[in-house]
């Protein structure tokens, strides 16, 4: 399929190819977490401020490029289990629980089948709470959890394709993302909305990450420029650093500022673990050699010391959690990855009057009128486009 590209944008990202394919993958649950600041409130009491930010980043995409294909990737409701199955402490601090052990699939049918029937109740509550007009006061997930829906459903009718289902209930968005870029046809040019940082290791010449924060596109030409060191050693900074975001300890007494203090070129070349232990054993016996006793710091990466419950695996370890060029998948989440990607949407019933109809139902206010609802959603006419050409092409061939 020929992709419309436009000059001045085939020039910045000096773009060739004549039959690319351009695909735009939201990294959802990032964007919407960074979307809620916006805390517009309907009649009912209910935010939905998250769910206008979340569109007008991704507008502000769609007015820049022609896309042929979006896809909304979703953490599961579950996600962050596999990498706890490795590391128990992931994600400690934020509260998660998971199972220490791999449990049975009929276990996690019997888990789904529960997690099904709590979602129901709550949303028959939500329901009635609504046609009460009753104000109530909903947790920062709850909040989270509600626009997300709702974000789903609108996605349908533009046809963004949303990758959320009990198929992915163990697996984190970044690996689903990670699997799709790994997988990807050779002519299909990637750029990659998100907040996150980590995402910049899967960049190369044809895959960006555009920061939301920053409203930057991060390439391999700029990356150091933006975050201070090569994008090559995204994984490895963060293997000996840890992550506590997501309660990951590195090696203890080593932060972003020390590694790139004990190894600056670090922040100009490739280089990998096994490196940066010799570079340590080098810095302990020049102490040694100059009656200086070694920096703790370099002995903790020679001995690999943490505080973390890695033990004497924690390279291994945080290689397995961090590196997305393995991303951590069950065999269902591929599969259902498999099946979406490339496949071409039905347009049947994914029009702008049902899509005015979920805006109503939820009361999406702002959307009300007839010029603001067509003026919010124009800048995805092209996606939609595009897609019912393709899905028409597909049959037809």
């Amino acid at each position: 399929m020929k992709q419309n590209i436009r000059n001045n944008i085939k020039t910045t990202y000096n773009i060739k190819e004549e039959n690319s394919i351009l695909t735009l993958i939201i990294d959802s649950n990032s964007l919407l977490k960074n979307s809620l600041v916006n805390k517009l409130v309907n009649s009912y009491g209910e935010e939905y401020g998250g769910i206008i930010n979340y569109y007008i980043r991704i507008a502000n995409i769609l007015k820049m490029r022609n896309f042929n294909f979006c896809y909304s990737f979703w953490d599961g409701n579950n996600s962050g289990q596999l990498r706890a199955y490795l590391y128990p402490d992931y994600k400690a601090n934020r509260g998660k629980n998971y199972n220490s052990e791999p449990t049975s699939d009929y276990y996690k049918e019997l888990d789904n089948y529960v997690k099904r029937v709590l979602a129901y109740s709550a949303n028959k509550r939500r329901n009635k709470q609504i046609k009460e007009k009753k104000k109530v006061k909903e947790t920062e997930d709850e909040i989270f959890q509600h626009q997300r829906d709702i974000i789903c459903q609108i996605n349908e009718d533009l046809f963004i394709r949303n990758i959320f289902s009990d198929a992915i209930d163990d697996v984190e968005g970044d690996d689903l993302i990670a699997y799709y870029v790994k997988n990807k046809k050779p002519n299909e040019k990637i750029v990659i909305i998100s907040s996150d940082r980590d995402l910049t290791q899967l960049i190369k010449d044809d895959v960006c990450v555009y920061l939301v924060d920053l409203k930057k596109f991060v390439t391999p030409q700029n990356h150091k420029e933006i975050m201070g060191y090569t994008h090559e050693n995204v994984v490895l900074k963060k293997i000996f650093t840890g992550d506590s975001s997501d309660n990951i300890k590195g090696i203890k007494g080593v932060g972003e500022k020390t590694f790139f203090e004990l190894f600056p070129e670090a922040k100009e070349k490739k280089m990998s673990i096994n490196e940066i232990i010799d570079l340590s054993k080098k810095m302990i016996e020049e102490r040694k050699n100059n009656k200086k006793k070694p920096l703790q710091s370099t002995e903790n990466i020679v001995n690999g010391v943490t505080d973390g419950c890695q033990g004497d695996k924690i390279y291994e370890i945080n290689k397995s959690i961090i590196d997305l060029s393995e991303p951590l998948l069950t065999e269902k989440a591929k599969e259902l990855l498999d099946s979406y990607m490339y496949a071409p949407i039905d347009e049947e019933g994914r029009t702008y009057n049902h899509l005015y109809s979920i805006v109503t139902k939820y009361r999406l206010e702002q959307l009300y009128s007839e010029n603001q609802f067509s003026t919010f959603f124009s800048p995805f006419n092209a996606l939609i486009e595009t897609e019912k050409k393709f899905a028409k092409n597909y049959e037809e061939s």
